[in-house]
């Protein structure tokens, strides 16, 4: 209830609540906060995932580099263009490769060694497409170099 003066009498007023155009404008106001909300969760699981595939080909470069390492004197043997296949592949590398395409579908492998009187390196790369903001396949590398010796 609300007092008023009108001419110094006192006027008692009732509060009828709010208006129906008060409820509507409220309700558009959540409902565009909420699919701002919603918005901001799809995007953070594509980056999660995203995130876990990054982290998935880091490791997987890192094990065929220990692999590399543990067979230092068939390292010819673990030569392989870049392609999503691994035909041909002595069968360490062919498991490393299968093992890859199990957690990474879409990825494919290069790995180029490089053995010089002084030191050999290895150049590990894997290709795959992730989902970004507005492409559902996105390409991406990454390159690992390893001196072995």
């Amino acid at each position: 209830m609300r007092v008023m003066s009108a001419g110094g009498q006192r006027v008692l007023r009732n509060q009828t609540g709010f208006t129906m155009i008060e409820v509507l404008v409220a309700m558009i106001i959540l409902a565009i906060g909420l699919l701002g909300v919603a918005g901001v969760q799809v995007l953070s699981l594509k980056q999660i995932s995203n995130s876990n595939i990054r982290s998935v080909v880091n490791m997987h470069a890192y094990d065929l580099s220990e692999r590399l390492r543990a067979e230092s004197s068939h390292l010819g043997d673990y030569e392989k263009a870049l392609s999503a296949g691994c035909a041909g592949c002595n069968a360490d590398l062919a498991n490393w490769h299968n093992e890859l395409l199990g957690m990474v579908p879409t990825a494919s492998t290069k790995v180029d060694i490089t053995e010089l009187a002084s030191r050999t390196t290895a150049e590990i790369q894997v290709n795959w497409t992730e989902r970004d903001f507005g492409n559902d396949a996105a390409a991406q590398s990454y390159t690992l170099f390893v001196r072995l010796r």
